[in-house]
């Protein structure tokens, strides 16, 4: 099961953050935090106090950091982001689809996708989200797909830091479970 610590708040003198050098400084300060926490926790990086980001300072942290998630670096220590404003969300968004790249953004109390993610896996990552944790299986009956096409796609999914993959032991007749998780 996933935990989710206190939020990692960005701070910016003025309400903006700009620049590469300032996208550097905000990935050291976010990597060594999820270096310190623990295996299986999910951290929302806190945009509350930001009132603009340029597509440099986003791109130099926040893609780098998704990249660093996606390759596995930080094990099964995810983000996701919130309380952003319009003009925010646009550049992450913008750094998203630049970079091929995928996040979570809370915003009002729902998930919302942003960046590239194919409608197939949208789909899947729709039932998780609203089901919190499932199985293959799970989400299999709820698409009306093939067990293995959809553990092919919650594969992907946690590859890309937007579900966290937790095994639960064997089933009869062989074989292991897995339920995957939503991190938000």
């Amino acid at each position: 099961m996933l935990n989710q610590l206190p939020p990692f708040a960005l701070t910016a003198p003025n309400g903006i953050l700009t620049g590469r050098a300032k996208g550097e400084e905000i990935l050291k300060q976010v990597m060594d935090h999820l270096q310190t926490a623990p295996f299986d926790t999910v951290i929302p990086l806190d945009f509350g106090q930001v009132e603009f980001v340029d597509i440099s300072c986003a791109d130099e942290f926040l893609a780098r950091l998704l990249m660093r998630i996606g390759s596995g670096e930080l094990g099964t220590r995810f983000v996701f982001i919130q309380n952003t404003n319009p003009s925010v969300r646009e550049t992450v968004e913008a750094v998203l689809r630049l970079r091929g790249l995928t996040a979570l953004i809370k915003h009002n109390g729902q998930a919302v996708v942003a960046g590239e993610l194919k409608r197939p896996m949208r789909e899947t990552l729709d039932v998780l989200i609203e089901k919190k944790q499932v199985t293959s299986s799970d989400v299999a009956s709820a698409l009306d797909k093939n067990v293995n096409i959809v553990c092919n796609r919650l594969n992907a999914l946690q590859r890309m830091g937007l579900v966290c993959r937790i095994r639960d032991g064997s089933v009869p007749g062989g074989g292991r479970q897995y339920y995957y998780e939503s991190i938000v």
